[in-house]
């Protein structure tokens, strides 16, 4: 029989979408005995035969572009300490409208997770927050680190706490980091109702308050840093990278590329703001100078089809560890 995981990802892979409920994932679990049964199931399903015709339809330099063959992209990641402030709070008065309107679809954006349609898809919200986790404590042991031996950990952009309830039952603390104030009210209803008391809830207002986490044995964010400006990024990434104790890990996701994306950050800061989704790019080498910066060392580094439109962005899931 196939995984749970290996269902999703092929949704993913051969669909470019997430299951549109559990009671799909399970019959395929059920149904199908191995890998090539999987495939053959998505290659004969009508809307995979759509998409490859889509596909075909188009121009064969479109078809065949991949972010490996494009140039470097211009992508300023220091600022002055007044510009991260104005960026953050920029991105701080985004959230929490967010947040106020449509909270659980600014998590994860697809039709049925908007307000008027979430009640009806609550369970199957929540229920995939699990499948993140696994992909967090599976890379834990893939690279020899035992999830049980790590105490703390730091859940960072936990929004309205889809993950937060299974970080919670594999860790014995979870701090979970939100810029969001109305998300984090929702996250703490949903862990309230479910009995968790080993959460512990910060909410950063500024950019410094960063600077005021403890130590922790691990670190998770999954589609969170991809909605700050690369600066901001790249200052959360070695903020957060500082407070790993030796021999932590930090699981974190983020997009390093697409093809004509670029970033400066005055054409940003005297740009009109924007109410939603900011997605934004931090390059694969400024990442790996930040981790070595940080006296740590990147053990996995996977390409995660975060990110739609995948011929043009690459989003990837890095593994750290404290040296």
């Amino acid at each position: 029989m196939i995984t749970r995981e290996q269902a999703v990802l092929a949704y993913r892979l051969m669909l470019g979408r997430d299951p549109e409920n559990e009671d799909v994932v399970t019959s395929l679990c059920q149904n199908t005995h191995n890998t090539h049964a999987l495939r053959e199931v998505f290659i004969k399903s009508p809307e995979f035969v759509q998409r490859m015709g889509e596909l075909l339809k188009q121009p064969q330099q479109v078809r065949h572009r991949h972010p490996y063959h494009l140039p470097k992209i211009p992508v300023e990641t220091e600022a002055s300490d007044e510009a991260m402030g104005q960026m953050f709070e920029r991105i701080h008065q985004a959230w929490e409208h967010l947040g106020s309107t449509e909270p659980y679809w600014s998590v994860v954006t697809q039709p049925q997770y908007v307000q008027a349609e979430f009640e009806a898809h609550r369970q199957q919200f929540f229920d995939s927050g699990n499948h993140s986790c696994q992909l967090f404590l599976a890379a834990l042991r893939r690279n020899g680190i035992n999830p049980a031996e790590l105490s703390t950990c730091l859940e960072v952009g936990c929004g309205v706490g889809r993950v937060t309830g299974y970080l919670a039952g594999a860790f014995s603390q979870v701090l979970a980091a939100d810029i969001s104030q109305a998300h984090l009210n929702l996250a703490q209803q949903h862990l309230e109702a479910q009995g968790a008391s080993n959460v512990t809830w910060l909410h950063w207002r500024t950019v410094q308050q960063m600077r005021e986490v403890p130590q922790v044995d691990a670190i998770f964010s999954l589609i969170t840093l991809q909605h700050n400006p690369p600066p901001v990024m790249a200052w959360m990434l070695r903020t957060l990278l500082a407070c790993l104790r030796s021999g932590g890990a930090a699981y974190i996701q983020l997009p390093t590329y697409r093809h004509g994306y670029l970033f400066e950050v005055q054409r940003y800061l005297h740009s009109a703001p924007t109410r939603g989704l900011e997605m934004h790019f931090l390059p694969q080498p400024d990442v790996f100078a930040i981790v070595e910066q940080a006296n740590c060392r990147c053990l996995e580094i996977r390409e995660d089809a975060m990110v739609g439109d995948e011929d043009k962005m690459l989003s990837n899931s890095f593994l750290i560890q404290k040296k």
